[in-house]
């Protein structure tokens, strides 16, 4: 082929490949939720995507693929085309397992695009309502008189209550037992019961249990005081000025997706989280809406990646 013919073919796939990104999206989009259905990434998902949707023109489609900690629904994304069609919530879960799991089928920075955060919400630190413990440094005191004898519960090993609760260990050098549980309702009931003592969760997950007065609030796990619970304290104002988590949930793709692409879905979610309505109805689920751009969204990965593998290796936790 003459070099003329060949520069033309190239002109010619360059301009089909732009006319391509230009008409995106031009069929269904799929958004992969690596949980089961109900958790709070998956209220957060609908309620944005339900407007993203508008905006774009065309239908994205939620699919619920969970399994390993998210891991199945993450490998499933970083193997896909990366043509925009196929995208991940990915949430701290995606930090931790950087970092808790000893080998992944994907590598967590290569092999996906940040595209948008969604949104973030702090935990609450519940304690069963008969305990003897009305604050958090009341309770601080009681788990340092009586070491190895307070039992915290969570949703299992390496999750997000169970790394946050291992983190205030750490940092106030508290002696807790814990036990791991097969999610967050059964973790629950047996707080609720007394059978355990403490939990670090959601308070969009528990706040009715609070309401009723069977599980109560000694602190929040922000770093500054949450606007639904202004006047509980932080954990950090309560005299550990380093403590702060929060469970985060964005939208990433595969790695290699056209710089086009990501910029318009960029574009897209992050007018989908600051649309008035779509922040009504993240409130109403005590899930604050934070809207932030693909590079803010990789740098909060790399910084979550940092942290929990600090506390993993603090806390002696192995890998799994």
């Amino acid at each position: 082929m003459k070099l003329t013919s060949l520069v033309t073919a190239a002109i010619a796939a360059c301009t089909i490949g732009a006319a391509a990104h230009a008409a995106y999206p031009d069929h269904p989009i799929h958004v992969i939720v690596p949980f089961p259905p109900g958790g709070s990434t998956d209220v957060v998902t609908r309620i944005v995507v339900d407007k993203a949707q508008q905006l774009l023109g065309q239908n994205i489609i939620v699919e619920n693929r969970g399994g390993a900690g998210s891991i199945i629904g993450s490998a499933y994304v970083a193997k896909a085309a990366p043509d925009g069609y196929t995208l991940l919530v990915g949430q701290t879960a995606f930090a931790v397992n950087a970092s808790l799991r000893a080998k992944l089928p994907y590598d967590t920075i290569k092999d996906f695009t940040p595209i948008a955060l969604m949104a973030d919400h702090p935990g609450v630190f519940l304690a069963q309502y008969q305990k003897p413990y009305n604050t958090f440094k009341e309770f601080i005191a009681y788990t340092k008189a009586h070491p190895g004898k307070v039992v915290f519960s969570s949703a299992g090993t390496g999750s997000w209550p169970h790394l946050a609760m291992t983190m205030l260990e750490n940092d106030a050098g508290l002696k807790m037992v814990h036990v791991p549980y097969q999610g967050t309702g059964p973790a629950k009931a047996d707080l609720i019961a007394g059978r355990v003592d403490v939990k670090i969760e959601a308070y969009a997950t528990s706040m009715g249990m609070v309401k009723e007065g069977k599980l109560k609030v000694l602190a929040v796990t922000s770093a500054k005081r949450d606007p639904v619970l202004p006047n509980i304290p932080t954990i950090a104002e309560s005299g550990y000025p380093g403590y702060e988590t929060s469970y985060w949930i964005g939208l990433l793709g595969p790695a290699g997706m056209p710089p086009a692409v990501r910029a318009k879905l960029e574009k897209v979610f992050m007018q989908a989280v600051n649309d008035p309505e779509v922040q009504k109805k993240l409130d109403a689920q005590t899930i604050h809406p934070h809207a932030m751009d693909g590079k803010g969204l990789e740098a909060l990965i790399h910084k979550e990646i940092a942290k929990w593998a600090a506390v993993i290796k603090a806390g002696n936790i192995e890998k799994q």
